[in-house]
């Protein structure tokens, strides 16, 4: 099978995600990227059809209790969010497209309102807007300070999460008539509150790790000004949903997502056995008119949608194209790194289709982030590589979630360094144990996981045979000064405030260290990136060209941070793994 006949295969399997039950006409909602971006579609009886036609790809969506639909969407992967509200078989705008980023809150319980917040006042913060559906028109009601997301209602309030930082949020109830916010979860020290969900006019559960390394469900009462907590497992409580009593959580265990049920008022939890124990990993969850859609991603059958019953029934069977019997999944591995802190990992081992004898040439897949993990969900690249016979090692280094609130600021700013050690000493592990070839190994990664990749092949330039860089950053200095001025705060606590630390970014930047590289790289960027700019992809190519270092460069111009477009995936993915067989595998195995 041909590299390029073998990445179409796999670029053709589909997605379906984010499912929503809507009581209106008793259908089920999810998005998919079955015609090539990512849609709105509806799950009636048996029958899927796309509810909307459009053609930009679709990000999020809310159902009315009358049943109108709004949904957000974007040109080019630019993140640049506008809104729109489908009724009566007819669309029309009421945020955005003006250069302004506006994200999708909740329909009021009548139907009547929308809740929304832009940051077209000033392009940094976001307020909160009511839109009414029967003026069609909008109203400010709240001007924030940062990132603010309009979640849900209880009654004629919005309840909303304001972002501090990535690692920091408050709970806001806003009142829609008088603009008056209350914040709920007033906090000292850093503490996450998240995923607000209403139980009465009074109450409401949410998230937090306030004074404890993991997440827990919390009960707040607005009317006595309290909160206690209700669940708190061993691992990270990740989403949770409601309706009339019944409460559905789901739980990172180990990057692997377990599934538990609790019965509000009798404070116990008992997890829902039988409902993919093993690799899978919760992407959303939808309770309501006593009906709970779950969304979920796993390599033995993809991103798919399911109904939680006793057991969990599947709603899409989007096309694998036959793949399935291809897939791998990961097994769980640790190992010691140079100091002796303990990191979680996964293994994805060739195919066994491929009959591969270790040790087996791999890729070190490092994730972004870095308030990120490497879970058990399913990547179709990933799958691709262990098909051609390449192992993928996934391991979590500090700075990882997942793993509570003292592993996460491990590599915060001048421990940054302990990150790329820790990619090191896995494969050292790896290599030990006689899994991984030692002379065929190529490192990869996007976003700070690109970063990685260009530090791991910077210092320790012995290691690898290639790298593989996407939309990386590059320059700490540079990145934190041209990324969008909404991201700015939030990605200071994390790398450092150039006017403050700009000896200790750049030393720590791989535009530093770039002398060193001689491993031969590609290099994969979109040109409407919000995130990390493209600026950050040409200095790497430029410098690494007059070292007169092997350099293939890929720019996207109708992408941003990411490669969203099927067609364009096919096109990069194609040059990847040529890339990747090319360097290392040997001509029989290619």
């Amino acid at each position: 099978m041909g590299i390029e006949f073998l990445v179409k295969r796999f670029m053709a399997i589909r997605s379906a995600s984010l499912g929503r039950y809507s009581p209106a006409d008793g259908c089920i909602y999810y998005l998919s990227d079955i015609t090539g971006t990512y849609q709105l579609w509806r799950s009636c009886g048996g029958r899927h059809d796309i509810v909307v036609p459009w053609d930009r790809r679709v990000g999020d969506y809310v159902i009315s209790s009358k049943g109108s639909l709004a949904f957000a969407s974007d040109f080019d992967g630019d993140e640049k969010w506008a809104i729109y509200v489908y009724e009566g078989n007819d669309v029309w705008r009421i945020a955005g497209e003006d250069g302004s980023m506006n994200l999708l809150g909740a329909w009021s319980p009548d139907g009547k309102r929308l809740a929304y917040t832009s940051n077209a006042r000033n392009g940094v913060d976001f307020d909160l807007y009511i839109y009414d559906a029967v003026r069609r028109e909008s109203r400010l009601v709240y001007e924030g300070d940062g990132m603010i997301v309009p979640q849900a209602w209880i009654g004629d309030r919005v309840v909303s999460v304001k972002r501090n930082s990535n690692l920091d949020s408050d709970i806001l109830v806003i009142d829609a008539e008088t603009g008056k916010a209350e914040n709920i979860t007033k906090h000292e020290g850093e503490a996450e509150n998240t995923n607000p969900v209403p139980v009465d006019s009074s109450r409401l559960l949410y998230i937090t790790n306030h004074e404890r390394e993991f997440k827990a469900l919390s009960l707040y009462d607005l009317e006595k000004n309290s909160s206690r907590i209700l669940f708190s497992p061993e691992g990270d409580v990740e989403l949770v949903d409601y309706y009339e009593g019944t409460v559905i959580a789901s739980v990172n265990s180990m990057g692997s997502s377990r599934i538990y049920r609790l019965r509000l008022g009798t404070d116990r939890a008992a997890q829902i056995l039988g409902v993919y124990d093993g690799n899978w990993v919760v992407t959303s969850i939808h309770s309501e008119g006593g009906v709970t859609v779950l969304s979920a991603s796993s390599p033995r059958e993809g991103n798919e949608v399911y109904l939680l019953r006793e057991r969990v029934e599947r709603v899409t069977w989007s096309p694998k194209l036959g793949l399935e019997e291809n897939f791998v999944e990961p097994r769980h591995f640790e190992y010691e790194s140079f100091d002796g802190l303990r990191i979680h990992g996964l293994l994805y081992e060739p195919s066994k289709n491929r009959r591969v004898k270790t040790p087996y040439p791999a890729v070190l897949w490092l994730h972004g982030g870095p308030e990120s993990q490497s879970r058990p969900s399913f990547n179709t690249l990933q799958q691709a590589m262990t098909s051609l016979g390449i192992g993928v090692v996934a391991p979590n280094f500090r700075g990882s979630t997942g793993y509570g609130k003292t592993f996460v600021h491990l590599d915060d700013l001048e421990k940054r360094i302990n990150a790329v050690k820790d990619v090191y000493y896995a494969v050292k592990h790896l290599t030990s144990e006689g899994i991984i070839d030692p002379e065929r190994l190529c490192v990869m990664g996007g976003s700070y996981g690109g970063y990685l990749t260009l530090m791991s092949l910077a210092l320790y330039p012995d290691t690898w045979r290639c790298g593989v860089e996407i939309v990386g950053i590059v320059n700490l200095v540079t990145f934190i000064r041209n990324t969008s001025p909404y991201r700015r705060r939030y990605r200071i606590p994390e790398y450092g405030d150039p006017d403050k630390h700009a000896d200790i970014m750049l030393e720590l930047s791989p535009i530093t260290h770039a002398h060193k590289i001689r491993a031969p790289l590609m290099v994969i960027h979109g040109a409407n990136d919000p995130r990390v700019p493209l600026s950050e992809a040409k200095q790497i190519v430029e410098t690494l060209k007059e070292k007169g270092v092997e350099v293939r460069y890929i720019e996207l111009k109708d992408e941003g941070h990411g490669i969203a477009k099927i067609e364009n995936r096919i096109k990069v993915y194609t040059e990847a793994l040529k890339f990747l067989a090319e360097k290392l595998l040997d001509k029989r195995e290619a």
